[in-house]
């Protein structure tokens, strides 16, 4: 299953392209076509890295597979990621995700500002055993942060009727361009702020927590699904004034989601090209 991240204008395409495709129910034969899966999700997070003030953000989501095609494994906190490489156990391809800018507030005030910053890169995940994930994402910042940063994720999950259970650790990793960005302070911020104290961060791994998810299939066509988690920033970022001072070294995160199938059949509406 690839998961990608809509804008408010491209879920409003999806929604015209799918009013005119023919939208049927999953089938349980191997009828031809795309199972499409639309979510709408809420969820608050910290308003940025080393924050202690969390951030309510809405976001739409779609995730596409051929029919007949089993749906795999995800879960709310990875990458936006597209399956290039599928050979049963293992998967790869490239991965995309984004960071809340960091702009002026009062307790970071004197601090340097840093954009919202869109991460690409590449993730590859395996499954050593039935009911279990492991997964790496690395991503470069291509602006606001501009580092390279990498995350790890490890998750066992069940199906108990009509709920799907996980719960996994995290391991994130950032370099020294992503620690400096977020949890330096320059002595003349030091100074203009008055609260934190001069700091030079390095890179090194960064935070490490866990996730835990729990979705319920209402039927074939819909599912609710609730996740929450938390992570304590690590190494020289956790030493950080700005975590320690006027934000947390412990980030959490939680969201709802509530998801939509269709199969879209391409041949029923533009039959002269297939």
């Amino acid at each position: 299953m690839t998961k990608l991240l809509l804008t408010s204008a491209a879920a409003a395409c999806l929604a015209n392209a799918c009013a005119a495709a023919d939208l049927t129910p999953p089938p349980k034969t191997d009828a031809k076509g795309w199972i499409v899966t639309v979510s709408v999700i809420g969820a608050v997070r910290p308003s940025f890295p080393g924050s202690s003030q969390m951030r309510p953000y809405p976001f739409p989501a779609v995730s596409f597979r051929r029919v007949g095609e089993p749906e795999t494994f995800s879960t709310p906190d990875e990458g936006f990621g597209l399956d290039v490489l599928d050979v049963g156990y293992v998967k790869a391809g490239p991965v995309a995700n984004f960071v809340f800018e960091r702009g002026r507030r009062p307790e970071l005030f004197g601090l340097h500002t840093v954009g919202l910053t869109h991460e690409i890169g590449g993730f590859v995940e395996a499954y050593p055993l039935d009911h279990f994930r492991v997964r790496a994402e690395m991503r470069q910042g291509i602006d606001g942060h501009k580092g390279f940063v990498a995350a790890f994720y490890a998750d066992a999950y069940e199906t108990l009727g009509a709920f799907r259970l996980s719960v996994g650790p995290r391991l994130n990793f950032g370099d020294n361009t992503y620690a400096n960005s977020f949890f330096s302070v320059t002595p003349f911020e030091a100074l203009l702020n008055g609260r934190l104290t001069p700091y030079q961060a390095t890179g090194g791994f960064t935070a490490a927590g866990g996730m835990a998810t729990a979705r319920y299939d209402i039927n074939d066509l819909t599912s609710v699904s609730v996740y929450g988690g938390g992570q304590r920033l690590l190494g020289s970022v956790g030493s950080s004034p700005i975590p320690n001072i006027v934000g947390s070294r412990n980030q959490f995160n939680a969201g709802l989601a509530v998801s939509r199938s269709f199969v879209v059949n391409p041949a029923a509406f533009l039959p002269n090209l297939f």
